[in-house]
């Protein structure tokens, strides 16, 4: 960083030294605006090379506002404050000061994304580097209090704007690819979006647990985001977002018990632990009394290992519906797991599905495309589900999905590496559903 001032200081004075042998009118501030644009450009290319290196990629922005609240988006702002600001009292000449408190910002982004060692893009820097160019530049009319050529450059300033633009828009649709999200970085929720998080935790536990850090940590391409919800005890909830269709509730890091169920008593068994789950259910879930399918199960190493998960599902021809109920039971008799989803009991699904026998020659045969033999592995069609082809915003389709185990399988040192896994893929084309 000293560095990068000295150079700044260095090229400062030379800025100076130019404009006195041009007879320059104002002078006195091209050292101040040489001095701002040399660190603006060290800080945003040079000093943060290194981090990146992979492919031209650029990560486009949705959530406009969030920047306005993260320390980066703070930083991206007043950087180009004294940049709008010296370059209006450098030049006097509003038209290319505003060219370049657009132009730059885009330049600085294509060309992060296009290096080689630093392959960064993020429209909430852009955005941000903007905002503060011209909320310097609206600064340096004020100060020199309008008294600046208008009309001088606005034409060579449009042209050379719209000839930079054009190159880049072509740069931008030729070599980089978009990455669209919800936001780019983890952040508060605040408002309305706490609000949710409150009702769905009052609506599940009574108020029996305080809400404590809110955030909200997006998606990609506007689907998969989730709300993640602290709990008093160590609790900890996520919910999809945006839409908050589905909760999800983690005992695994609680310092204390499970939430207590009125009058339950220790589980012994499947048929104790589906009494208190269904108990639960009618005071804080009735809807899904009315679900056509019920079964309780013990709970699997995902499910946190201990007691029994009681499942209920609204079935039509054979495929789950969207909403569910999956209630998890300790031996205790407390609820220590949950997963709720809101969605819809009925959605339109086609006429022809694939079987279960179906679906599993289909994973069968990508599996062994991809160098499985053809006794190798165990293939088992699970179930066949409704699933968003978008997270929360796609059309609904149904999918099966199907668990995949290797007998043959030799785990590594630590004994892991040969878990089964479940692969997931359209009902109606038989293909991996992404």
């Amino acid at each position: 960083m000293g560095g990068l001032t000295a150079l700044g200081a260095v090229l400062g004075g030379t800025g100076w030294w130019a404009a006195r042998r041009l007879r320059a009118a104002h002078a006195l501030w091209w050292p101040p605006f040489v001095f701002c644009l040399t660190g603006v450009l060290g800080v945003t290319l040079a000093l943060r090379a290194g981090e990146g290196g992979g492919p031209a990629e650029c990560v486009i922005n949705h959530e406009i506002t969030e920047p306005l609240y993260t320390t980066q988006g703070q930083w991206n702002l007043a950087m180009f404050v004294p940049l709008g600001f010296f370059g209006v009292l450098a030049l006097r000449r509003p038209a290319p000061v505003l060219a370049g408190a657009l132009a730059l910002p885009c330049l600085i982004e294509l060309a992060q994304t296009l290096a080689p060692v630093v392959g960064i893009c993020d429209s909430a820097d852009l955005e941000m580097n903007a905002v503060g160019g011209l909320i310097g530049l609206a600064a340096g009319l004020l100060a020199v209090r309008g008294r600046v050529a208008w009309r001088a450059w606005v034409r060579t300033s449009l042209v050379l704007l719209g000839a930079l633009g054009l190159i880049g828009i072509t740069v931008l649709h030729s070599a980089v690819t978009l990455e669209h999200v919800d936001g780019s970085s983890v952040r508060d929720a605040h408002g309305d979006e706490r609000a949710v998080a409150e009702r769905v935790v009052r609506q599940a536990f009574d108020g029996r647990y305080e809400v404590g850090r809110v955030q909200i940590r997006p998606g990609i391409d506007g689907y998969n985001g989730f709300m993640s919800i602290q709990l008093g005890g160590g609790v900890s909830a996520d919910l999809m977002w945006p839409g908050g269709r589905r909760l999800t509730v983690d005992f695994s890091g609680a310092t204390g018990p499970g939430f207590a169920v009125p009058g339950a008593t220790p589980a012994h068994d499947a048929r104790d632990a589906y009494r208190i789950a269904r108990t639960y259910m009618r005071v804080h879930y009735p809807w899904a009394g009315s679900a056509s399918w019920h079964v309780t199960r013990p709970a699997t190493g995902e499910q946190g290992g201990d007691g029994w998960v009681t499942s209920w599902r609204f079935r039509e021809r054979g495929v789950a519906m969207p909403r569910s109920l999956d209630v998890r039971i300790d031996r205790a008799g407390r609820v220590h797991g949950l997963t709720a989803d809101f969605g819809p009991t009925h959605v339109d699904v086609p006429a022809r599905l694939l079987t279960a026998r179906q679906a599993e020659e289909a994973v069968t045969e990508r599996e062994q495309e991809h160098g499985a033999g053809p006794k190798a592995l165990r293939v088992h069609a699970l179930d066949l589900m409704t699933q968003r082809a978008k997270g929360n915003r796609g059309p609904w389709r149904a999918v099966w999905s199907v668990e995949v185990a290797d007998p043959g399988c030799e785990p590594d040192g630590k004994g892991e590496g040969c878990d089964p896994y479940v692969a997931t893929l359209d009902a109606v084309t038989g293909r991996p559903a992404d």
